[in-house]
């Protein structure tokens, strides 16, 4: 196995998390190891009632409704698809179906031959289970399309009837056969007619309801070695050529004299030399009806179906809108603009309610109805504790910032994701909206209800309802990422930390809400203080639920904007999508500079509670930093 190849560990786990992480950490184990281990483990997680769910949150993968295709029999959702070698006993197909292929190359199996290895490059595979394949493509997902690679050896007199077995234990789940026969040193010298192969092998695939056959074409044969197939009435072929070779080939040549070769409407399909979308893209622009990858997926990560899909749409997009001359605006144009408006108002709503509570919280600190459920005026408070006062600004600047933050947040996403059908950016909205105005309902548990609270939430929820039930029109990305390049590797390596710093502050976020409907204080508080809760409760029985509804808030509040980090950085981040990034530093410095003047301007700079804050912050810069050039980039990826 060449030392580059990672196995397929990629396959649990999106390009986030697989090129800066399980990578280099299971380079040690063997090829064998991590296949199996990565493989078993995607099983597992699909088998779970609901697993899937789990694949789809994690990337939505699944491809844009232009690209389906119907070139035989079944519909297919993309013409990219997943070659053999990668999972060829179909272990773990429910999973690999919903990373955005339209078919699944399921073998190959090497049938009449003690060599199963024969023709397939490491680090791909050979299926050894053919036995096992009806029951295990039960699991594939409805919507993609199974092919059978299969190798057979020429003049081996069992080879058909093994395939005719193998058509009767899947019980029809293949609708494509891919077919390369192995000649033997003897008939190789002896010029063997394999057309009699080809005619039984096809009426034998045609019995058990497989109406397409191809042959395989590997490059390296002349055009001769697939007449016998074309002749005995063949669907079309598979050109496969190793990614190693792929950089000498010139595609659209050999693609133009396969196309004179192959009978009319017969299919062509690329296989096994893309590792990149501009591969994708480029074997789609010479003539290929159909593209599969394979060891290129291994080395870009679970992503490339996805990435490729969406630069194939863009690039159709623009040859139609070259072709097309302008009309009319699509009817859908008013319902876009009615959905992102809420959106846009639901934000601006809080980030205002964000400003009032920071001047608030740089004034008085408590509003009159909030002296008047403790029975005394905030004078008087510092009479009970001296640090009371400048404790509860700390609390409220900090939930002001978190709401400002989201309201940046918010307003962005309506304005450059959902005003252009990107329909993640509204689910990303959804999300955190549902999370946020839940945490209303923590005043059950320290029965205090904030007048303030009410009104901005009973005022902000209808644009929330709104911006979310009206109906969007999803549109693909209009930028294209085609290469692997440094930018984008440092990109993914970005992302992972975003989305851990998303965790970190969901994570806080529900603690705080814990804390705050619990015991109210964390040791480092009444450190600052220099009290202890029962003290403060028995000088006003009404303090106590009064700071737990900031904290429970300001949890809420957290979580929330973690939430939101969070599907911007799973589903938002792609090449030269600038206000992502613009959005994401925006939010970031809002937050967090509000959060360090809390803690400055009142004096509690107590190290273990300030150290969630400085990490945060360290890895905030570095997330922006490492997806800066990929994000930033003024110069579209084109063909």
């Amino acid at each position: 196995m060449p030392a580059w190849s990672p196995g397929v560990c990629w396959c649990a786990v999106p390009d986030w998390s697989y090129h800066p992480l399980l990578k280099p950490l299971t380079a040690w184990l063997p090829a064998a190891t991590r296949r199996t281990l990565a493989l078993r483990g995607l099983q597992a997680v699909t088998a779970v009632p609901g697993g899937f769910l789990l694949v789809d949150f994690l990337g939505r993968m699944s491809p844009d409704r232009s690209l389906e295709t119907s070139p035989y029999a079944t519909p297919l959702a993309s013409p990219i698809g997943l070659g053999g070698g990668v999972d060829p006993d179909a272990l773990a197909i429910g999973a690999l179906g919903r990373l955005g292929f339209g078919f699944i190359e399921v073998g190959p199996y090497a049938l009449g031959t003690d060599d199963h290895q024969r023709g397939v490059r490491a680090p791909l595979t050979a299926g050894f289970e053919p036995h096992r394949l009806g029951a295990r493509l039960r699991c594939r997902p409805r919507h993609s399309s199974v092919w059978l690679r299969l190798a057979l050896v020429e003049r081996d007199a069992g080879a058909v009837l093994n395939v005719e077995r193998l058509l009767e234990s899947v019980n029809g789940a293949i609708d494509v056969v891919t077919v390369s026969i192995l000649e033997t040193e003897t008939a190789a010298s002896r010029n063997t007619d394999t057309s009699g192969t080809w005619r039984r092998l096809l009426r034998v695939c045609r019995e058990h309801g497989v109406s397409t056959i191809l042959a395989d074409y590997p490059r390296a044969s002349p055009l001769s070695a697939i007449q016998p197939a074309l002749e005995a009435g063949a669907g079309g072929l598979v050109l496969r050529s190793p990614i190693e070779q792929s950089d000498s080939i010139d595609m659209r040549t050999t693609l133009q004299e396969l196309r004179s070769a192959v009978p009319s409407p017969g299919l062509i399909v690329v296989a096994g030399g893309a590792r990149s979308p501009r591969d994708i893209l480029e074997a789609f622009d010479a003539g290929a009806d159909l593209v599969a990858v394979d060891q290129g997926l291994i080395e870009a990560g679970p992503g490339l179906a996805k990435r490729s899909n969406e630069a194939l749409v863009v690039m159709r997009n623009r040859a139609a809108s070259r072709n097309a001359a302008q009309g009319p605006p699509p009817a859908s144009a008013t319902v876009r603009r009615s959905a992102w408006t809420w959106l846009f108002l639901l934000g601006l709503g809080m980030l205002t309610a964000g400003a009032v509570i920071f001047w608030v919280g740089l004034t008085r600190v408590l509003l009159p109805y909030d002296e008047a459920f403790l029975g005394i005026a905030r004078e008087d408070l510092t009479s009970i504790n001296p640090r009371l006062i400048g404790f509860m600004r700390h609390d409220r600047i900090t939930l002001a910032g978190t709401l400002m933050s989201i309201g940046i947040l918010y307003a962005s996403l309506a304005w450059n994701g959902v005003r252009n059908g990107q329909r993640w950016a509204r689910d990303a909205v959804l999300g955190s909206g549902v999370a946020g105005f839940a945490s209303l309902f923590l005043f059950l548990g320290f029965h205090y209800v904030d007048p303030l609270h009410i009104v901005l939430s009973g005022g902000l929820f209808p644009l929330f309802l709104l911006g979310v039930l009206v109906p969007v029109r999803s549109r693909p990305p209009a930028t294209l990422d085609l290469d692997n390049d440094s930018s984008w590797r440092l990109g993914m390596f970005g992302q992972l930390l975003f989305i851990g710093l998303a965790a970190g502050l969901i994570g806080a976020g529900l603690t705080i809400t814990s804390v705050g409907v619990t015991r109210v204080f964390v040791f480092s508080d009444l450190q600052y203080l220099q009290t202890t809760a029962a003290a403060i409760g028995d000088a006003n029985a009404h303090l106590l639920p009064l700071i737990a509804h900031d904290r429970a808030g300001f949890g809420g509040a957290l979580a929330s904007d973690g939430i939101v980090v969070l599907l911007v950085s799973l589903w938002g981040l792609r090449r030269g999508e600038r206000w992502v990034w613009w959005t994401l530093l925006s939010a970031g410095l809002t937050g967090l500079g509000c959060g360090v003047y809390a803690h400055v301007a009142v004096g509690y700079l107590e190290f273990g509670h300030l150290l969630p804050l400085a990490l945060s912050a360290v890895v905030f810069i570095a997330a922006l930093c490492l997806t800066a050039p990929f994000l930033l980039t003024r110069r579209p990826s084109s063909l």
